[in-house]
């Protein structure tokens, strides 16, 4: 075996990872050390009350190590092994050499020795006792070995597609397995290659691009597969306990949990049951409140769905009483009781929950939805008070027409639908969400008025409002909440604003543009400008022209073109065009292409009066004499003598 020294082991493992060992090395918590061929075995004690089992591979240059931690592979334990290895070999027994001892011993002797063996490790017999045609066609821990150099160390985002290339070529043993019927083989391939990529992730692999998660939920779904072929409980029983460990370890959204589906069945589920709900004990005593809802929350998803899965509706209800102590808890109590039909004790458990501290907006939902299965049957139940509170929370979030009728149809269940509909117009602390609302009752010009009343409505409201007076040929109406909408520096040109915008314009005398052009250039409202510039072109290009000068910088070269044609005055439009190339030439010659583009609009200003044009740009040459390419530029393209 290749020899090791400490810098060597250093450089394989980073440091951080190093040195922890060395401390687990020094301390003498390295024991039972033994060497196999090109392996190294050995008992490191860690955290945990029982010792790690660790192995090392030492095979050529390359050097992997497996643990029974939580890390699995390359981990503080294998260092402390390898530096044992280093600096004590002597310390190892030699199993090569026992073995070859074996052939001077006696057959009773090797008997009683392998007798203490099972004794000591009594799973050793499902190993002695295979049948020959029972032995595996694959060695599960060499493919596992082989796996985790694979995706050992952090793996960046340009690395990871050439690590999910090799797993597929792993992968493609397993699924040759399962074509020929070795299912047990291929779902111990499958496991391994999902526990190996949640290490992945674990460890801090970029997966940015999704390969690898994608490739672990193929593996799920192949192994599933696998086990649903197979009729073996003691397998099945061997494999749960690893599936459960990896669920719980695992956070990655590759929904591990449906490995447990293809196990579950009506004699294990108490046991995943107690294993989730004794690690949720564990989990509260060392995490915060947020974490320990987060895994609470988890835990009891999955067991639900397993639940579920079984047919079993009453563990369902029993575990949603587990804890209930917030709003998110009281809504999953009422959510099964609701699906079993039973109403009465569904709209109290939706009740409580809204006294609870927290969050949750399915609660708010649930309640209604309760309610109206109500209406029919006990609605005596249903307090108005309570009900409208919802609603209005509910509503003091976002206005949803599919929310709304559904609360309506509660109100007017019980002979209050105008008082409902009076506080949410009148009360509603989220006034857009009130404003919508009139909207969607035909009350149009109460919106209208609620708008012009108070300040505090969004443009996007105001924007939907001004469509529906268009819609209804209000045009004064609709003119009014648009011109609204630009005087607080709305900055969008989609639709339905366009339309918006020609018709304010069709039907605005000057002296309101001019108004508004004047707000506009007051509150500096860039947005606005360039929104309007190109609908007042045609009614009034001189207010376009106004604009344009005041936020020249800011409006497209094409625009200053079609706006500096198209007012009265040639010698107004020339001077706009100029006033552009200014802005350009000042800031760098890589501009001179649009001020000879804006020249040639000059000069179609001055299309007929060739002695303007020529003054214009004699003009211009002498006083940008000193930018002797943009000038010589000017001659090339318009053929004149400067």
């Amino acid at each position: 075996m290749a020899e090791l020294t400490e810098d060597a082991i250093k450089k394989i493992f980073g440091d951080t990872t190093f040195f922890k060992g060395q401390e687990y090395y020094k301390n003498g918590h390295v024991q039972g050390t033994v060497k196999f061929e090109n392996t190294l075995f050995a008992l490191v004690m860690g955290s945990s009350a029982e010792p790690y089992e660790v192995r090392a591979l030492i095979k050529d240059f390359e050097i992997s190590t497996k643990c029974t931690c939580p890390v699995g592979n390359m981990c503080k334990h294998g260092t402390a092994l390898l530096l044992k290895w280093a600096f004590e070999p002597s310390s190892f027994i030699d199993a090569d050499i026992f073995l070859r001892s074996l052939d001077g011993r006696s057959k009773e002797e090797i008997i009683d020795m392998i007798a203490r063996a099972i004794k000591q490790h009594p799973s050793l017999i499902n190993e002695f006792s295979r049948e020959e045609e029972e032995k595996p066609r694959i060695n599960i821990d060499a493919i596992s070995e082989k796996i985790g150099w694979i995706v050992h160390g952090e793996l960046d985002y340009y690395h990871i597609d050439d690590a999910v290339d090799k797993l597929e070529e792993i992968k493609n043993i397993a699924d040759r397995l399962k074509e020929e019927k070795s299912i047990k083989e291929a779902a111990d391939i499958y496991f391994v290659l999902v526990e190996e990529c949640v290490e992945a992730f674990d460890e801090g692999a970029d997966d940015s691009g999704g390969s690898m998660g994608d490739f672990a939920i193929g593996c799920i779904k192949d192994f599933n597969e696998c086990v649903e072929q197979m009729s073996d409980p003691p397998y099945n029983n061997r494999l749960l306990g690893k599936i459960m460990n990896l669920v719980k370890s695992e956070d990655y959204g590759l929904e591990t949990s449906d490995m447990l589906y293809s196990v579950i069945n009506d004699e294990n589920i108490k046991r995943v049951e107690e294993y989730f709900l004794e690690k949720l004990e564990e989990k509260r005593k060392i995490a915060s409140d947020s974490s320990y809802r987060y895994h609470k929350n988890k835990s009891l998803r999955i067991l639900n769905r397993l639940y579920e899965k079984l047919g079993k509706p009453h563990e369902r209800l029993r575990l949603a009483m587990y804890e209930l102590v917030d709003k998110e808890d009281y809504y999953k109590l009422a959510k099964i009781l609701l699906e079993e039909k039973r109403l009465e004790e569904a709209f109290d458990a939706a009740k409580k929950g809204l006294l609870m501290p927290g969050e949750s907006h399915y609660l708010n939902d649930i309640y209604f939805d309760i309610a109206r299965a109500l209406i029919g049957t006990k609605h005596e139940m249903i307090d108005f008070n309570i009900s409208l509170n919802v609603a209005l929370e509910e509503m003091s979030r976002n206005f949803d027409q599919v929310k709304y009728e559904a609360a309506k149809e509660v109100f007017k269940g019980i002979d209050k639908l105008e008082d409902f509909k009076s506080a949410v117009h009148k009360s509603l602390k989220n006034r857009d969400s009130a404003v919508s609302a009139l909207l969607h009752d035909g009350e149009l010009k109460a919106a209208i008025d609620t708008i012009r009343r108070e300040p505090g409505i969004s443009p996007e409201t105001m924007i939907m409002v001004s469509k529906a007076a268009l819609d209804k040929e209000m045009m004064d109406e609709s003119g009014m909440l648009t011109r609204m909408v630009l005087e607080r520096g709305w900055l969008s040109d989609k639709p339905p604003m366009k339309e918006l915008l020609n018709a304010m314009v069709d039907i605005s005398d000057k002296v309101a543009l001019q108004d508004l052009c004047d707000h506009i250039l007051k509150k500096g409202g860039r947005g606005a400008a360039l929104i309007l510039i190109p609908h007042l072109l045609k009614k009034s290009p001189e207010l376009s022209a106004l604009l344009v000068k005041n936020f020249m910088r800011d409006v497209p070269v094409e625009m200053v073109v079609k706006v500096a044609g198209a007012v009265a005055k040639p010698d107004e439009g020339a001077a706009l065009c100029r006033m552009r190339i200014n802005e350009d030439i000042l800031q760098s010659h890589i501009h001179y292409d649009k001020a000879i583009y804006l020249l040639s609009a000059v000069r179609g200003i001055y299309a007929g009066n060739e002695a303007k044009w020529l003054e214009f740009i004699k003009r211009f040459a002498a006083e940008n004499k000193g930018k002797k390419k943009l000038i010589e530029r000017v001659r090339k393209e318009f053929v004149v003598v400067l």
